[in-house]
C-alpha cells in the first residue's frame, strides 16, 4: 500500500508578501483580487521515497532553473508575476505517485489540472498567475475539472512586411460595404464579440477590416465601413447604412467562439446564387493566402444577410482560439480577404 503524502507549498504575493503554508489542494494565493504570485516553494512530508521539484515562468524573464524540496522559485521585490509553472516527483517511489496543480490565471480563471512535470498557466501574453492549488495522490486517481486549457502559449506572429498590392492590379467600380463584427450594441453598451483569454472578436476584426478597405480602395472601389469610426455600429446599423447609401454589397467579417473548430464559414442567405458567388470567392482567396480550411458555406437568414438589399455575406474568419495566429495577422488576412472581395463581386 502507498504511504501517505502531503505537499505543502507557500508563495509570496503582490501587496501582501509571504503567505502562510497551505497544503493538499488548498489555494496559496488569491482568486478574484487581482494580485499576482511572485515566487513559490514546495516541499512534501511522507514516508516514501519521494522528492518533488519545479520551475516557474517570469514576466520579463521565463523560465526559471529547477527548483526543489521547498526552494524557493520566482522573484521578491522585483514587481514580476509568475505566469506558469510545471511540477513533477522525483526519487525512488516516484512512479508509484501523480502530482496535479491547478493555477488562477488573470482574466481566464481556473484552468485545467495538470501533471506530472506539464506546463500550466499561460506564456507569451503577460497574464498574472494569482492561485495555485497542488495535490499529490497515488497513481490511477483522475483530477479535472471542466474549465479551461492547462496551458496556452500565445505566439506573436512574425513581423512582415505589409503585403504590396500587384503593380498593374485591375480596378473596378462599385460601391461596398464591410461591417466589423460586433461593437457598439443596441442599447449603447460594447459587444466584444467572442472573447478567449485577452482576445475579443471585435478587436481581431477591426484591424483586419481596415486593411481590406484600404485596399479595396486602392483597387478602385467605394468602400463605407463602421472601421472608420472605430467600430461604432452595431448590425441593425451596418445594414440601415449599407442600404441608405446604396451600397452593392455587404460583407460582415466575424470570427468564431473559442470551442469552434479551426476553418472559415460563410453565411448567405437560403438560395442566393449572388451571395454564393461572393462567399466562395472570399473563401477561395482566404484559403490558398492564409491557408486555411473551411467548414463550408452555410446558408442561413440571419439578419445582416436578409435585411440587406444587395449581395451579402457574413464571413466568419475562424476560430478564435485555434487560428488565432492567422487571425493577428492583419496586413496578411486583411489582403487575402479585399482579394476575395474583388474577385466575387
Amino acid at each position: 500500500m502507498a504511504e501517505k503524502v502531503s505537499v505543502l507549498y507557500a508563495g509570496h504575493a503582490q501587496d501582501i508578501g509571504d503567505l502562510a503554508i497551505v497544503k493538499d489542494g488548498q489555494l496559496c494565493g488569491t482568486e478574484g483580487k487581482e494580485k499576482r504570485l511572485e515566487s513559490v516553494r514546495i516541499f512534501l512530508e511522507t514516508a516514501a521515497k519521494l522528492g518533488i521539484e519545479y520551475e516557474t515562468h517570469v514576466q520579463d524573464i521565463g523560465w526559471l532553473p529547477t527548483r526543489s524540496n521547498g526552494e524557493e522559485s520566482g522573484t521578491k521585490g522585483e514587481g514580476k508575476q509568475i505566469e506558469a509553472i510545471r511540477i513533477r516527483l522525483t526519487g525512488d517511489d516516484a512512479n508509484l505517485y501523480d502530482v496535479f496543480y491547478g493555477v488562477h490565471i488573470q482574466n481566464i480563471g481556473n484552468m485545467q489540472f495538470a501533471k506530472n512535470g506539464e506546463s500550466t498557466g499561460t506564456e507569451g501574453n503577460g497574464l498574472r498567475m494569482e492561485g495555485l492549488r497542488v495535490i499529490v495522490v497515488p497513481k490511477g486517481f483522475e483530477l479535472k475539472i471542466d474549465t479551461l486549457d492547462k496551458f496556452i502559449k500565445y505566439v506573436k506572429p512574425a513581423d512582415s512586411e505589409p503585403t504590396p498590392a500587384p503593380a498593374a492590379h485591375p480596378k473596378k467600380s462599385g460601391h461596398g460595404y464591410l461591417a466589423v463584427g460586433h461593437g457598439i450594441s443596441s442599447d449603447g453598451g460594447w459587444d466584444s464579440g467572442c472573447v478567449d483569454g485577452p482576445y475579443t472578436e471585435a478587436g481581431l476584426m477591426l484591424p483586419i477590416v481596415r486593411v481590406a478597405a484600404a485596399y479595396l480602395r486602392q483597387w478602385g472601389l467605394t468602400i463605407t465601413t463602421d472601421a472608420d469610426q472605430n467600430n461604432n455600429k452595431n448590425m441593425l446599423a451596418t445594414v440601415a447604412e449599407a442600404n441608405a447609401v446604396g451600397a452593392d454589397f455587404y460583407v460582415s467579417v466575424h470570427c468564431d467562439y473559442n470551442a469552434a473548430p479551426s476553418g472559415t464559414l460563410p453565411i448567405i442567405y437560403p438560395g442566393s446564387a449572388d451571395g454564393a458567388r461572393l462567399a466562395n470567392a472570399i473563401n477561395a482567396s482566404v484559403m490558398s493566402r492564409m491557408g486555411m480550411g473551411t467548414r463550408g458555406v452555410m446558408e442561413r437568414d440571419d439578419y445582416e444577410v436578409s435585411g440587406t438589399n444587395m449581395k451579402a455575406c457574413i464571413f466568419e474568419t475562424g476560430s478564435i482560439r485555434l487560428d488565432i495566429g492567422k487571425l493577428l495577422d492583419a496586413e496578411k488576412y486583411g489582403y487575402a480577404l479585399a482579394q476575395g472581395i474583388f474577385d466575387g463581386i
